[in-house]
């Protein structure tokens, strides 16, 4: 991409397609810092897939924003809207519309992809009823026909006519599934050059309907090994070589590492890894959901300002804005209307509890600034002069338990109210979350991906297991930190690792 900078072709001409949104930030900040002449809208076709496709629907055929279905809340929207199925468990994330979306994107039928499932909540007749009923709401949801993001790209294949390109850049193109290869296929046609990126052993989507062989074999062209990582050294290489000789079929690739150590440690508590003393960027990884909550939690308890991958952070914003809102008060400073409006919703002393709403918040000026007194005098709070002097703990009780008041507490103690208006440099997110980025730090929780033995699993599902592991042991640029690995299940994460770190 840059070589191509360099050589005069228009940001305009490249498309830079990855699947996270991370990974498209990351690569535009990139393309900035090395052409500075350039801003962030002239990469307007750096986008994930989805994205990419939406943006030539809105200009060609509909505007997706009025018609799209919210694929989080598909299964609590069949489940109120029709009554044709009894089924309690036809929940929030309904597993039959994840086969369902999973044979779309292979290409295949539901009952193809439902026979080899390695297990089944519903009947087949239940399955095929659900997605019924499914397709039945789009039809007439809203009032107008509907579409999912998997119709997008479907109908993207057929309907969008996507412009020329003098270069095409998919990454993670092992994550693509046979669906996506169609929408790339296409886009192929009207560029000079095609670049394709990606690791077979970082495939962690097959289970999604992804398909790492149309990168490796079916599509046409000359391939490059990458000798070199631009990522970490010696010893972070060494531990992720150790998993990657465990994948089946993995294909030998030799490739030199930084020159520097790096490290690996290992922890039994989460308290005892040191994240006020080394500085930088981390990753707490966990294989599942379940574990990432159980970080979460631990992160809390330890006084942590971190974020999920989306940025979502810690802490309720609205709580946030009322403390700060509070605290300028109580230095003497002003606050506007927005900012008094957040801060009354958790103040329980009201002296007023209407606060004189639609007098105030409807017809004040919004750039009005205010004082104790004047909200004393507009709002409808008894605010003397011994409450002014409380802190924001003993002022804002609604809608905040005791925990969180102490967490609120102990991070304005340990980073102060200018950092907590920054983004946090602590992700805690599951492994497959973060695929595309990368931290300074990275620590693995190992503890239980699955409660049962190891062992007893099948050969692909081992290979799967190890694939994820790889991609998250390659996400460290100096130091990895393994914590609560345990001996009794043999877990992916577990044998040759702590060997390798004892040993060290």
């Amino acid at each position: 991409m840059n070589k191509a900078l360099q050589n005069k072709i228009s940001p305009q001409e490249i498309a830079f397609i990855s699947f996270t949104n991370k990974a498209i930030n990351t690569a535009t900040s990139r393309a900035l810092d090395a052409f500075p002449q350039y801003t962030s809208e002239d990469f307007y076709r750096f986008k994930t897939l989805h994205k990419y496709c939406r943006r030539y629907f809105e200009e060609d055929i509909f505007d997706p924003k009025d018609c799209m279905v919210d694929f989080a809340l598909e299964g609590k929207i069949i489940k109120y809207s029709d009554k044709r199925l009894a089924d309690d468990n036809f929940m929030y994330k309904d597993w039959s519309l994840g086969i369902y979306s999973k044979a779309r994107n292979m290409m295949r039928s539901p009952q193809e992809v439902y026979k080899k499932e390695s297990y089944h909540r519903d009947s087949l007749d239940v399955l095929l009823k659900k997605i019924q009923i499914y397709e039945d709401y789009k039809k007439v949801g809203k009032e107008k026909a509907l579409i999912d993001f998997d119709d997008m790209i479907g109908r993207a294949i057929q309907e969008v006519s996507f412009p020329p390109l003098k270069i095409l850049i998919i990454d993670e193109a092992q994550d693509c599934t046979p669906l996506q290869w169609s929408v790339i296929y296409k886009l192929a046609q009207n560029a000079r050059r095609v670049y394709l990126a990606g690791d077979d052993d970082q495939a962690i989507y097959e289970w999604n309907g992804a398909d790492p062989k149309y990168f490796t074999c079916y599509f046409p062209g000359r391939k490059v090994k990458l000798r070199k990582t631009r990522r970490f050294g010696k010893a972070i290489h060494h531990l992720s070589q150790i998993i990657r000789r465990e994948i089946f079929n993995s294909e030998e690739k030799e490739y030199t590492y930084l020159k520097k150590e790096g490290s690996i440690k290992h922890y039994l508590n989460f308290r005892e890894i040191p994240f006020h003393t080394l500085t930088g960027s981390w990753y707490i990884l966990g294989r599942i959901n379940t574990a990432v909550n159980e970080l979460r939690m631990l992160a809390k308890d330890a006084g942590l300002y971190f974020s999920d991958n989306e940025d979502i952070k810690c802490f309720d914003q609205n709580q946030w804005e009322a403390i700060k809102a509070w605290t300028h008060l109580s230095n003497k400073k002003t606050i506007n209307k927005k900012q008094a409006e957040k801060m009354y919703r958790y103040i329980r002393e009201l002296k007023d509890p209407r606060f004189r709403a639609p007098k105030f918040w409807n017809s004040e000026s919004e750039l009005e600034e205010y004082d104790f007194k004047k909200l004393t005098k507009y709002c409808g709070l008894d605010l003397s002069i011994p409450l002014q002097k409380k802190q924001w703990w003993h002022i804002l009780k609604r809608n905040f338990t005791s925990q969180q008041v102490l967490y609120f507490i102990r991070l304005l103690k340990r980073y102060g109210q200018k950092e907590l208006d920054n983004p946090p440099n602590i992700i805690i997110d599951t492994i497959h979350s973060v695929k595309g980025g990368e931290a300074d730090h990275v620590v693995l929780y190992s503890k239980a991906n699955y409660p049962s033995n190891f062992k007893t699993k099948s050969r692909e599902e081992k290979t799967n297991e190890k694939k994820v592991w790889y991609t998250a042991s390659t996400r460290a640029r100096k130091t990895i930190h393994l914590l609560d690995t345990n001996y009794k299940y043999n877990y992916p994460i577990g044998g040759d690792y702590l060997t390798y770190v004892q040993e060290r």
